[in-house]
């Protein structure tokens, strides 16, 4: 009844004015929606602004919404105002599908985001040093064989990058002088090798010293430079 008098006390709306209201407000959607488009390409930045743009987009809606809804209702286009609710219906579904959308894409970001802050806490909260567990010759060995490849293993994984000639070093101690070679290190079994350039001097004693520069993969050193020595067989054995 109430609506029959608003029909009639209404002045008459032409059928291009209401097409026009609907166009305008369908646009509004597609901008809602190119919204939606932005804060989805770029999850780690714009997606910081999402309760702003909850309440902006709930504004919208309702303005939205007034703008089809009240010329619908007075121009006398429909009989039966349902037929306007099921208009508001699908377009309010249409604007919930969207802030459902921008949801799903926010929550899949901070979930991911939760997962690095979670790494990268556990990388830094790691904080025991490292420690050199075996050597190989072990400490104070003889008859070494000239042609073997010294090697240390660490007690947790280390950084590739800082395991290399200048932290792990052959020294003959016969004349102090430093051996020429390659340093690799295996990840897998954490272990470094010092490969020599050429085969080492028979009957001299080496020293071998892993320095406290090399560090794990949370960047922890080692408290001290670990050193041990052997002694290569005699030519005559």
């Amino acid at each position: 009844m109430e609506l029959m008098i608003i029909q009639d006390a209404a002045p008459r709306i032409a059928q291009g004015t209401v097409l026009a209201i609907l166009i305008a407000s369908t646009l509004i959607v597609i901008g809602l929606l190119g919204l939606i488009g932005i804060f989805a390409w770029k999850t780690e930045q714009a997606l910081e602004y999402g309760n702003f743009f909850v309440v902006v987009l709930g504004i919208l809606t309702a303005l939205v919404g007034f703008l089809v809804a009240f010329p619908l209702l007075v121009s006398g286009i429909f009989d039966d105002p349902t037929q306007v609710l099921a208009i508001l219906s699908g377009l309010f579904g249409t604007i919930t599908g969207l802030v459902g959308t921008f949801f799903g894409i926010k929550t899949s970001a901070d979930a991911r985001q939760g997962i690095q802050d979670l790494a990268s806490s556990s990388i830094a909260g790691d904080t025991p040093r490292p420690q050199v567990s075996l050597t190989k010759p072990q400490d104070r060995a003889v008859d070494v064989p000239p042609d073997t490849h010294p090697t240390a293993t660490f007690s947790k994984d280390m950084d590739r990058a800082t395991i290399n000639t200048s932290t792990f070093k052959l020294l003959d101690q016969h004349n102090l002088h430093p051996v020429n070679g390659a340093v690799d290190y295996d990840v897998r079994t954490r272990r470094a090798t010092f490969t020599p350039s050429a085969a080492l001097e028979n009957g001299t004693k080496y020293e071998a010293t892993i320095t406290a520069g090399v560090k794990d993969q949370a960047g922890n050193t080692m408290a001290q430079d670990h050193t041990w020595h052997f002694t290569v067989m005699d030519q005559g054995e």
